[in-house]
């Protein structure tokens, strides 16, 4: 037995809509999961003058946890008879956090021999601005 590769013992988002006026509302999503499960190498070893990794226990260790904050102001524009306007002014990951979307081995170059974890992450904070029509 072990973990499945998507199990997350918590996961949890939390989302809050405050309309400011009738014409402008500010929202909020907080999201938290802890790390997939996943197999990495606990050893190494040498065959033929390569380097191959030597793992243990299936999905026995786990991702650092995820979690991000995003903003979003909405600004309703008038209301016509054939369409109504609105402008979306929001940002994702707001505390900039660089989530791991995977780690991966290598060589460390400053001592040969020596393998080192390296997290590879996608985004950071992202702004967007969006105008939308209804009709």
């Amino acid at each position: 037995w072990y973990p499945a590769k998507y199990d997350k013992t918590h996961d949890i988002s939390v989302v809050g809509v405050f309309d400011i006026s009738r014409r402008l509302s500010l929202s909020s999503a907080f999201v938290y999961a802890t790390g997939n499960a996943v197999t990495f190498p606990s050893g190494k070893y040498e065959l033929n003058s390569k380097v191959i990794p030597y793992f243990t226990e299936r999905n026995g260790y786990r991702m650092p946890s995820y979690h991000r904050m995003d903003i979003s102001l909405k600004i309703k524009g008038k209301e016509g008879k054939k369409f109504k306007t609105s402008w979306d002014i929001s940002a994702y990951n707001v505390y900039n956090r660089y989530n791991a979307y995977s780690i991966y081995f290598r060589e460390n170059d400053n001592m040969p021999g020596v393998m080192e974890a390296v997290k590879l992450s996608l985004f950071g904070i992202v702004p967007a601005f969006t105008f939308n029509i209804s009709f």
